[in-house]
């Protein structure tokens, strides 16, 4: 049966008259059509819905009911999970970990929405990513940290894997490896590899690991190591070298590494191996350095900086803003370079920190004048040493402690000499000159003949990916705080948080390469209402599954990622059909 519609002229004017109408045939095999009710002239809102009650008598699957009466009862996470499975198949990672829905279910968990460990089996059914693996019988809670064991066993050879699998994605792989560490604490139980030390989370309450971390110029990471809480920053690259040589089988290595792992004994072993490096002096180091003296003998002044760095053979770059001048020793390379912004900035930072010391030392005075009880000099001296020390002033500030002796009234009325001190400080003019000498000046080092000295200094700023690798792991992904107590499985949590950031970093690197310019986390929260539901009829058992419709912006986002045939391909009718089965 179907709805006729017969449109009649009259006057001008058109009228539109429906009938229910069936087909059949007649004796000689010609189509034809039986009239089973004349409905008469309806509005086009009528047809419509007598249109919907007749499919409704012949499709058992359409069923006619109020709006209030039809409710969602269930959702599954679709389309963020499809985009980051796309990935992870892109990366060749569901050949890695072999049919194991844990890893992967670790790592999106990682990307989307980070909870602990114990929940994310919970989290994973929240998913359609059950349904786009062959079991039907899916791991327990507690196999999550079986799969945390198996992921430290193999970490090794996944990080080989990944190190091969970037020369598709990255263009920068084997060009530089910016290499840095970090710390990330601990809460709850002790972890045998946990310890104090330096904390970059600024936690010294709370003993940590220490991370060590190799990413390409364009932040993808391919090398990561868990180290003990207290390690030193320039203790670690010697074995990091044997390492990355034999792990890797590079043939060269260009490493980007921090100051603060500067050392004469570790460029020596660097140039031994056949390696080049570009990093930047400590300013301590720099000013004691012989070449300082003849790129730098006089502080410049807001008023003549422009003409002195003439003067000092300086070249300026990016319209004045910066300033270099290259000098060699030996195979080394150094260039030194003077930016406007930081001159300004470490002038002001200083005499602030200068006004700061004052205030303190007014407020410290007025505490002993008021002492009831005697004070130790070596406790006031040591008091003001830190505070020097934490403001950066000990290189030109003198300060002396004076005895002082006050008069206090005692409770019978009679008076006691009490020992205190009074703090007096200046600020010491020829040495806060040669302080000034540093003042918006690095000295960059480095052994690579290949780069001019501007690239040098642009190269070396772009060291940021890896701190924003950093950044990003501590907050979106959850790095920090640890609370697991196996070293195998803290080491396992790095890893996790890793390859998160590996797939968040190729999402960015997909979108650079078609000219967006969109974040990895606003790619995948404008993705994340693209769902399956499961809707139904109040207080009724059948219950149908479908997809929320792409918007436009999603399709767009999915062809960036390069996704489209993959999710295609993934028909949402098979991952019905095991949703189904598992409900």
């Amino acid at each position: 049966m179907f709805l006729k519609k017969v449109t009649i002229r009259r006057s001008e004017k058109v009228y539109n008259y429906y009938k229910i109408v069936t087909s059949y045939r007649d004796k000689d095999g010609k189509p034809k059509h039986r009239v089973v009710q004349n409905l008469g002239a309806l509005s086009d809102e009528d047809a419509n819905r007598m249109r919907l009650i007749i499919k409704s008598q012949q499709d058992s699957d359409l069923v006619l009911a109020k709006s209030s009466d039809v409710v969602v009862t269930k959702h599954w996470l679709y389309l963020p999970v499809m985009v980051l499975h796309t990935l992870w198949k892109k990366l060749e990672l569901h050949r890695f970990f072999s049919n194991s829905i844990l890893a992967e279910a670790l790592v999106l968990n990682r990307c989307i929405k980070p909870l602990s460990k114990i929940n994310v089996v919970d989290w994973m059914h929240s998913t359609v990513l059950p349904s786009l693996y062959d079991d039907d019988i899916l791991p327990d809670n507690f196999a999550i940290y079986r799969e945390l064991d198996h992921l430290n066993a193999h970490e090794t050879d996944l990080q080989t894997h990944i190190y091969n699998q970037l020369a598709s994605l990255d263009q920068s792989i084997g060009e530089a490896m910016f290499y840095d560490i970090t710390s990330t604490y601990m809460e709850g139980s002790k972890c045998v590899i946990s310890k104090f030390g330096y904390s970059r989370d600024h936690r010294q309450d709370r003993e940590q690991v220490v991370i060590a971390l190799l990413v390409t110029p364009e932040g993808s990471p391919f090398y990561w190591k868990v180290l003990d809480g207290n390690t030193q920053d320039i203790t670690t690259l010697p074995w990091l070298i044997e390492e990355l040589k034999e792990r890797f089988s590079l043939k060269t290595c260009h490493m980007v590494f921090d100051r603060g792992m500067v050392s004469k004994d570790h460029l020596d072993l660097l140039e031994d191996k056949k390696m080049t490096y570009l990093s930047a002096m400590d300013k301590n180091e720099m000013a004691c350095h012989p070449l300082f003296e003849r790129v730098m003998p006089k502080a410049v002044t807001p008023d003549n900086y422009k003409q002195r760095l003439t003067l000092q053979n300086f070249e300026p770059i990016e319209n004045k803003r910066f300033f270099i001048r290259e000098e060699k020793e030996g195979k080394r390379r150094y260039i030194f370079s003077f930016e406007v912004s930081r001159f300004y900035e470490d002038i002001e930072s200083r005499e602030n920190r200068i006004k700061q010391a004052f205030t303190w030392m007014e407020a410290e005075n007025a505490t002993l004048s008021e002492a009831k009880k005697s004070r130790k000099a070596e406790t006031t001296v040591r008091k003001v040493q830190k505070m020097l020390s934490k403001k950066k002033l000990k290189a030109f500030m003198n300060v002396s402690v004076i005895p002082i002796e006050l008069e206090v009234l005692k409770k019978d009325g009679k008076t006691r000499t009490v020992h205190s001190f009074r703090v007096c400080a200046e600020v010491d003019p020829e040495k806060e000159k040669e302080v000034r000498k540093r003042d918006g000046i690095t000295c960059f080092i480095t052994n690579e003949t290949s780069l001019d000295k501007e690239e040098v200094v642009f190269k070396y700023r772009a060291k940021n990916k890896i701190e924003e690798a950093f950044r990003e792991m501590k907050s979106q992904l959850a790095l920090r705080p640890v609370y697991l107590t196996r070293p195998e499985r803290v080491k396992a949590h790095v890893s996790v948080c890793v390859l998160a950031y590996l797939l968040r970093n190729t999402i960015e690197l997909l979108m650079q390469k078609s000219n967006q310019d969109m974040t990895a986390s606003n790619a995948l929260q404008k993705l994340e209402s693209c769902q399956l539901n499961e809707v139904g009829l109040k207080d009724q058992k059948g219950k149908s599954i479908t997809a929320t419709e792409m918007t436009k912006e999603q399709r767009q986002i999915t062809e960036w990622l390069d996704a489209t045939k993959e999710i295609k391909q993934t028909s949402i009718k098979k991952i019905v059909e095991k949703l189904k089965k598992s409900m």
